[in-house]
């Protein structure tokens, strides 16, 4: 099939061998770009070779494997995928060369590594002063504090680079106990996975060298994103010798500078480090003349709307409080869902072709309940693809699951005893997974709990026994949660049960799908979860609620920008710290602008109540980043 280039999409697809960074701006076709590069490298260049193609989010990946899928031996030929996915490849294939005997399993939960980390203050006592005496409000702020130090180190690569940052004693113990106690389950958690990918490329050169001559070509999507980690990873990939990588970004798009990414790494480092070649990508296929205009109002020169040719709708609509913003978004939602047209848009209006943005979730309190009132259909979008069970049932089952995998898993297996009501937690004999699955059951009490255990055991010991028996174990759980009195006399609790399996059979259906015979393993599978599978079955319809961070990289027809009140958006935080802060927050309230395609209506309210007094409304600020769209 053939696919419309501009000159300089063109220019860039068909480029000769060298470092090349794309500065992309929204809606310059960024994906096409690289996707079609993809395709021209592995139709037109000599040789054998692959292709590496590298992105943040798994739908992303997927829309580039979509638009992929008519190249010949496609999976074969480029690995295309998030970093974390090829780093967890990375670290199955070769982990040997820095002595990773097993795979390790991904603890990815954020209440599984505070739990880890409560583990470590309790059993040392130079570090259990610390929490003990605080109250739980102080305590709960200091463990965070703490996760978020350990997650910054590791992106920080602490101790595989060398830094001139000066670490006192006890942080580094706790540092070295938290990564002690998951190594004792076999366990890493998410920062680890670039680590140690980290690590084999730079103390096993060989293995460095043997995927330069694997990978010819290496391909960076949305590279504004990259942290101090990713970067080094991929320098570290690369070595002095393999040069032939793009890099296609957005700075005005770089909004993950809470989780150490820095556009810097794009538009400075990879420049210096690679002498890259810069191409400006400016014009824009996507939005109409008024979005674009009001994208350029808010940071000047980021968009080029030459070419736009649609005319659509943008306006600042100013309500009395949240209610009756809320009113307004509803009333205009209905308004386009009952007319079904506009002059700008093609086809008839859905409520899927509708989204309402905000900074953070509490924006949207008011308007569920009119969207409710006028029985307009919503779903929330999430911020990540990481599926956890709802219902106790299947809570139980990937527990279980893990243990089978990793019977050195402590931490979920402590998790299981208390979701069996266990008054204590068992010491058994066996490191073998499904015995300590089977010896487990000798210790439940309540005869409810030991039927449903019956039944998980059944399923565990069916899967334990080939991975192609997965759905078959799934089904006996059904089978039985459909013809057990305790679950038809619940049709709710029913409703999650059945609702989580259907989940982990579209997500096993997903892995089967993307993983080839030799690998397809139910430890790889649980990491795969981990990382984040993207379902693209999502039963759910209607129109989008969701964060700003959470749209990164989707479009509608129809946006509304809310809550666009100061200390909202932007947030107090950054207005509190201002510099870099700041300038991030302009950068999200640009990609919430540039979401749509074709109308944009941005709505703030001049009074809101606080949390804690629902009585007295407090006069609201309108945001300083309309001061120039007006």
């Amino acid at each position: 099939m053939e696919i419309r280039l501009s000159y300089k999409q063109r220019l860039i697809v068909e480029s000769k061998d060298g470092p090349m960074l794309v500065l992309a701006s929204a809606g310059s076709g960024k994906t096409r770009v690289l996707t079609e590069r993809v395709r021209y490298l592995l139709s037109s260049q000599p040789g054998t070779f692959k292709v590496l193609a590298l992105t943040f989010t798994n739908k992303a990946a997927d829309e580039m494997q979509t638009r992929l899928k008519d190249v010949q031996s496609i999976k074969d030929r480029a690995f295309i995928g998030t970093i974390h996915k090829f780093c967890l490849e990375l670290i199955r294939s070769k982990g040997t060369a820095i002595g990773i005997d097993k795979m390790p399993h991904i603890f990815e939960r954020e209440n599984d590594r505070r739990e880890i980390l409560l583990e470590v203050f309790e059993n040392n006592l130079s570090l259990k002063k610390y929490v003990t005496g605080a109250s739980d409000k102080d305590r709960q702020k200091f463990i965070f504090d703490v996760l978020n130090y350990i997650s910054q180190q590791k992106k920080n690569l602490c101790g595989l680079v060398q830094t001139n940052e000066a670490t006192d004693e006890e942080t580094m113990l706790l540092f070295n106990e938290y990564n002690a106690v998951l190594s004792s389950q076999n366990a890493i958690d998410f920062d680890d996975v670039i680590c140690l990918a980290y690590k084999i490329l730079v103390e096993r050169p060989a293995v460095a060298d043997l995927y330069r001559k694997m990978f010819r070509y290496v391909c960076i999507d949305e590279a504004q994103d990259l942290n101090f980690a990713q970067y080094e990873l991929i320098k570290a990939l690369c070595g002095k010798q393999h040069n032939n990588i793009l890099m296609v970004g957005d700075p005005n798009q770089a909004i993950y500078g809470f989780n150490g990414s820095s556009k810097t790494f794009m538009t400075e480092n990879f420049v210096i480090d690679f002498n890259a070649q810069i191409i400006q990508l400016a014009e824009n296929f996507r939005s109409s003349i008024s979005v674009l205009t009001a994208a350029q109002k808010l940071i000047p020169n980021s968009v080029d709307i030459s070419d736009a040719v649609i005319n659509g709708e943008f306006s600042i609509s100013e309500c009395q409080n949240e209610q009756s913003e809320a009113e307004f978004i509803a009333n205009k939602i209905k308004f386009f869902l009952d007319s079904k047209k506009h002059n700008d848009i093609e086809g008839d209006i859905t409520a899927e072709r509708i989204a309402v943005l905000g900074r953070n979730k509490y924006v949207f309190k008011s308007l569920e309940k009119e969207l409710g009132k006028e029985r307009i259909p919503f779903v929330y979008k999430k911020t990540n693809d990481l599926s956890e069970p709802v219902s106790d049932l299947l809570k139980m089952y990937d527990l279980g699951i893990r243990i089978l995998v990793n019977s050195l898993d402590k931490l979920h297996f402590i998790q299981l005893c208390k979701l069996l009501e266990l008054e204590k937690i068992p010491l058994l004999d066996t490191n073998v997974g499904i015995d300590k699955l089977y010896k487990l059951s000798d210790f439940i009490i309540s005869p409810d709990i030991k039927n449903e255990y019956t039944i998980l055991f059944e399923s565990w010991k069916v899967v334990n026994s080939s991975i192609n028996n997965f759905i078959k174990g799934l089904e006996l759980i059904e089978a039985y949660v459909n013809t057990s009195p305790h679950y038809s006399n619940d049709l709710i609790k029913k409703g999650f049960v059945i609702q989580d399996i259907e989940e982990l059979k579209a997500l096993w259906k997903v892995y089967s799908l993307q993983t080839t015979a030799e690998n397809k393993t139910l430890s790889n599978f649980r990491n795969q979860i981990a990382l984040g599978i993207s379902l693209n079955n999502n039963k759910n319809t209607g129109v989008t609620l969701g964060t700003v961070h959470s749209v990164k990289g989707l479009e509608f027809d129809i946006v509304f920008l809310m809550g666009m009140n100061e200390g909202t958006f932007p947030d107090y935080r950054a207005v509190k710290e201002g510099g870099a802060s700041l300038n991030e927050e302009k950068n999200n309230a640009f990609v919430a602008l540039t979401r749509s395609k074709r109308l944009l209506y941005v709505t703030y309210p001049k009074q809101k109540f606080m949390p804690w007094d629902k009585e007295t409304p407090v006069n609201q600020a309108p945001s300083r980043f309309l001061r120039n769209l007006s």
